[in-house]
Parts: C-alpha cells; structure tokens; sequence
C-alpha cells in the first residue's frame, strides 16, 4: 500500500513525499531526463545505479544525475515500509539556473557528484528545513512564489557544495560471505556497459566470467533488481535517445549503432521505455527546437 502524503510542481520542478507499507521494487523510470534528489526519511533501501549497490537507510541523502539508469527496490522480504521525499529538476530548469548564475555550475556538480551521503542529523535538518520551505511556497502561492521555490533549491545547493558530506561507499549489506556475489555482478555489469552494442547472450557472460549461465542470471537480478538482457535493452535506449538528440542519424542507423540488427524490434524496445517510438521522439525534439528558434527568451533544452 501507498499514499502520496505531498505533491505539487511548476514548470521543470516537482516534490513528491510518498509513504509505503511493506515490500516496495520500481518497475518504471530506469533513466529519465530530470535530477533526482531523493531522501529516505525512514525505512531501509537498496539503491543501484553507476553499476554498483547501496544499502540506504534513513537520513540518507541520493543525488541522480539526469539519464542515469538507477533502480530502488526492498532491502529485505520482510521490510515494513518506507518514507521518502523526492525532489525533481528538470534539465532545461537546471541548465536556466547555471544561465542566471554562471559560476554556479549545478550540471556540473551533478555530473561529478552523484551519488548516496550519508547526512549528519544538522544536514537532515537542512534538506528538512528546505523541504518545509517549498512545500509552504507551492501550497500559498504568494507573489513571485515560483522565484522564491527556485531559490530555495538554488540555496541549498550552495549550503551543500559548502558544507563537508559524507558519501556511502558501494557497499554490500550482507556481509563477508556475498562479497564475491557483488564483485562479480559489479564486473559483469561493467562489462555490459562497455560491450552493450554486441551481441550479449547468457551463454557468452557466463563464459566470459567462469560461472554457471543460471546463477548469473539469479545473481544478477538480485543484486541490480533488472534482468541481464533488460539491462542491456536500457542501456541500448539510453544511448539511443542520445543518438536522436544529438546527431541526424537515420532510425535505421541508431537501430545498428547501439547493437539491434532488427528496426522493427529497436522500434519496439525503444516505445518500452521511452513511451514513443524513435520517429515521434525525434518529432517532439524538433518541436522544442522550432519553439526556441521562434522564441529566443524560451529556456534551451
């Protein structure tokens, strides 16, 4: 069971605070275009992204950069639930604050910052205090309310560049004894992100790795939360949405550089976690672009 407890946003910012009882895993939103900052106010997680596992308990503190493939899940069969706020930026929304603010550098410092800190109970109390102070702007909208919300974000930032964080290790919460499991899902999902756009099977890695195709595929699961060739087709969407923002490679080229010999089966993966087919992604990049172009004052994408 869940309840969003909290929820409003402006345009290129969002907050959400959501409270579940019992055994929670994501199934949506791998990657996606927003910073995510995620706090765990109670409860326990486990968190992969950057190929490597955290243990996350309450207090923690999560920075995502955009389009990073991540996915939460229960630590535990037997946990009882979990109370977390969650915090959305756009892209274009960050890209403006580094425009109105040039040496603030937020892309930036996400880009080489992500990751899970463990906060002190005085750095709680500053996400807490920040939290409070935007739920209180979203909720009585007074005059220039969306200026006084990007501040608040804009502040804190600058309070956390400044202050001395504790960043969690990659870390396995079993013990000694799953030590070896880790390492090993670690080099296996290294070497997918390095050779994604090949042709991967079971058989291959488990070649590659010197174990048995079924528990590679068990451990895989169990420490990542996706399966191994879900990986893969993530992977190969990530670079492909990449692809169609920045290059006028034709569907078909895409479909061949990130490693699909069939358009058709490309065309589908891509729809799975995109939503859109390649053509009508491509289509709402040209929309945006033609906005700017007529509207120079609009935020770049």
């Amino acid at each position: 069971m869940e309840k969003v407890t909290y929820f409003s946003e402006i345009e290129g910012i969002s907050l959400e605070r959501m409270v579940r009882q019992g055994k929670f895993d994501m199934r949506i939103n791998h990657f996606h275009n927003e910073y995510e900052i995620f706090f765990l106010l109670e409860g326990e997680r486990h968190f992969f992204f950057n190929n490597r596992a955290y243990h996350v308990k309450g207090g923690d503190l999560i920075l995502v950069d955009t389009n990073a493939i991540h996915m939460t899940r229960s630590a535990s069969d037997t946990e009882t639930g979990h109370d977390r706020i969650i915090l959305y930026v756009e892209r274009s929304k960050m890209q403006e604050f580094d425009n109105k603010f040039p040496h603030l550098n937020l892309i930036r410092f996400f880009q080489s910052h992500y990751g899970v800190y463990s906060l002190t109970p005085a750095q709680q109390n500053a996400f807490m205090t920040m939290y409070q102070r935007l739920q209180n702007e979203f909720d009585n909208r007074g005059r220039k309310y969306t200026i006084m919300i990007e501040l608040e974000i804009i502040q804190y930032f600058i309070a956390f560049m400044r202050d001395s964080h504790t960043e969690a290790p990659a870390q396995d919460p079993g013990g000694l004894q799953k030590d070896s499991k880790y390492r090993t899902v670690y080099n296996i999902a290294d070497y997918i992100s390095e050779h994604y756009f090949e042709t991967l099977t079971l058989d291959l890695l488990a070649d590659t790795f010197y174990i048995s195709k079924f528990y590679l595929s068990r451990i895989f699961k169990e420490v990542t939360g996706y399966g191994v060739s879900e990986y893969v087709n993530i992977l190969r969407t990530r670079k492909a949405k990449q692809l169609l923002e920045e290059t006028s490679l034709t569907i078909s080229e895409i479909a061949s550089e990130v490693g699909y010999q069939s358009i058709t089966y490309f065309e589908k993966v891509f729809k799975v976690y995109m939503t859109l087919s390649p053509l009508k992604y491509r289509k709402t990049l040209n929309i945006v672009t033609y906005t700017n172009a007529v509207n120079p004052s609009a935020p770049e994408p």
